[in-house]
């Protein structure tokens, strides 16, 4: 079981939901425009943060049938999604399209997910089992919105924080 299969499979999730809820040919890109990049109207989809779900954290157990059953692997993804730079009005009119595409559909079951991905064989490289990603608003105080964009070299515009709350759970062998 490995992290950075979950984190690329969320992080291409999450690009495939807001790619597929903005106009055709409007870019959807994974990480943090470029401060020197030229300015288009898209959005950006970048990963701060990577947190340890609570309750994944327990040791393995062994099942009724005697089998060890291997614990979950559970991820806290925290995404800025922001405008490349374009028109004001119209990224802000794309950033509203976003937050109502992740309010419409806010879990992803394995299933639903392989129509979203630019890669889909991640997902079908990923060991059997139950993936599921649910997708969360964050509300950050105006200091962490800051410590974020400064952080990330952004020059600072509208955007949304989202957290990715991605469980993998294999099945058992």
């Amino acid at each position: 079981m490995s992290s950075d299969q979950l984190i690329a499979v969320a992080t291409d999730a999450l690009r495939g939901l807001v790619q597929a809820a903005v106009p055709p040919g409007t870019p959807v890109l994974v990480g943090p425009p470029s401060p020197e990049g030229e300015e288009l109207s898209g959005l950006s989809v970048h990963l701060f943060r990577v947190g340890v779900l609570p309750l994944v954290r327990a040791v393995p157990t062994i099942g009724a049938d005697g089998r060890r059953v291997r614990p979950e692997l559970g991820l806290q993804l925290d995404y800025l999604i922001s405008g490349l730079g374009g028109e004001a009005l119209q990224e802000l009119g794309l950033l509203g399209t976003a937050l109502q595409a992740l309010a419409d559909a806010p879990v992803r079951e394995r299933q639903s997910m392989a129509a979203l991905l630019s890669q889909p064989d991640r997902l079908s490289a990923m060991a059997a089992g139950s993936v599921t990603v649910q997708w969360r608003m964050l509300d950050l105080p105006l200091d962490q919105v800051s410590g974020v964009w400064l952080a990330s070299g952004m020059r600072q515009r509208a955007g949304v924080f989202v957290r990715a709350e991605a469980v993998w759970q294999v099945a058992p062998a």
